[in-house]
């Protein structure tokens, strides 16, 4: 009788225990997803010509992104940039960091990580380094610094601590409407001024920016986004100080689609 009992008293506890952990995943509610895409040809727009195959995939969790498939890769000597669209990017949000991981295919033997210290949803620090799949993290090699005036960019300051030792100082100059119209970039080596280039943006269109919320992605998102607006050409000038050749120019123009309400469509 008393072995009934004993065996009656552990199942009950047991359902009791089993219901308690039901209801507490039930309480715990499962992440909106949300998944987007977009082409590569109308949103870097570098290196590729229109195709129904390269496209970004943007997978937010409750409004935050946290997974990107699709990313550009250098190649041929670092000439052009070619689209890969098998490649992973994950982020990850821990207080006020968010870490970049743009993961690599098994064979890899590592990935290349950015960490972000980020102020009221902007960066104000960005930290590179490569993280080794056996060792771990290795050490920061290079690190961004970001300062704000009115809500806007005004400075960011780049260095590299590699051999020579490369500094690149930016100011960013925007007019009325909150549009980004210059930058202006100073390049030091050893501490030695050695190139300065300049970049205008105009052909603004009305459009909401849709750009903000994939800022940490790459660097020409993360330009397109310090707008209220899209530019649609690109104007760069490069000087290589004391050399006496021309600048290097260059220009880019996007051709973005609208809705009928005239915002853009990336895909």
């Amino acid at each position: 009788m008393k072995k009934i009992f004993y065996i009656s008293l552990v199942l009950s506890l047991f359902s009791c225990t089993s219901n308690d952990d039901s209801t507490q995943d039930e309480d715990t509610p499962s992440p909106i997803v949300q998944t987007e895409k977009a082409y590569a040809y109308c949103t870097d727009g570098v290196g590729t010509g229109p195709s129904s195959k390269e496209y970004y995939e943007f997978t937010y969790e409750n409004g935050s992104l946290t997974n990107v498939k699709g990313r550009f890769y250098p190649v041929f000597m670092q000439m052009f940039n070619m689209f890969f669209t098998d490649r992973i990017t994950k982020l990850a949000y821990s207080g006020n960091t968010v870490t970049v991981s743009e993961l690599e295919p098994g064979a890899a033997s590592g990935y290349h990580e950015y960490r972000y210290t980020m102020d009221n949803n902007r960066p104000v620090k960005q930290e590179h380094y490569y993280v080794n799949n056996v060792t771990g993290p290795n050490a920061v090699t290079e690190t961004k610094t970001y300062t704000y005036e009115q809500n806007k960019l005004k400075n960011s300051y780049w260095k590299f601590d590699g051999p020579g030792i490369y500094e690149y100082f930016a100011t960013y100059y925007y007019d009325n409407n909150n549009n980004l119209t210059k930058c202006e970039v100073l390049e030091k080596v050893s501490g030695v001024d050695t190139k300065f280039s300049t970049v205008t943006y105009s052909d603004f269109d009305n459009a909401a920016n849709p750009f903000k919320k994939l800022y940490l992605i790459n660097d020409t998102f993360f330009e397109k986004s310090l707008s209220a607006n899209n530019f649609r050409k690109r104007e760069s000038s490069t000087v290589t100080i004391n050399s006496g050749l021309p600048p290097k120019t260059g220009t880019k123009k996007w051709t973005y689609k609208y809705d009928t309400n005239g915002q853009i469509i990336l895909y």
